[in-house]
């Protein structure tokens, strides 16, 4: 996340943001910036003095940026290993053997799922994103 954004609008502890460049903010969006009107809302806990129309960068804390790194794989790797050994339980209720394949299906399903749970859950939390620097 280091490209430019253009402040909308400001407030006392926040700052509504839009890129400078379309295309630079998304980068599964193929629409432009201004087709969309995306607009996002930053904290600015470094109390920069801002006004609308200055060009600014925004970053994650490194902190978020780690934990958020973690659990993007961490969790699906777990949900795996937990699907490799789910897979005798699973077998056993339907009155069959546990094998490779069905271990490595399970191993599978459970990583889709996971993958899929944290994927759904990408809404950007505004308050974790801050102002890094303002260019003039």
């Amino acid at each position: 996340m280091n490209t430019q954004y253009i402040v909308t609008a400001t407030d006392s502890n926040a700052v509504t943001v839009t890129p400078a460049e379309n295309g630079s903010a998304c980068a599964t969006c193929h629409a432009n910036c201004k087709s969309c009107a995306l607009h996002i809302t930053v904290a600015n806990s470094k109390r920069f003095d801002i006004k609308p129309g200055q060009k600014v960068r925004i970053e994650l804390s490194a902190k978020d940026e780690a934990r958020q790194s973690f659990l993007s794989l961490a969790v699906p790797v777990f949900a795996a290993v937990l699907g490799f050994f789910a897979a005798s339980p699973l077998a056993s209720l339907f009155n069959t053997s546990a094998t490779e394949q069905l271990r490595a299906l399970c191993a599978l399903v459970f990583l889709f799922a996971s993958a899929g749970m944290l994927a759904s859950k990408k809404k950007r939390n505004p308050e974790k994103l801050d102002i890094a620097a303002v260019y003039s």
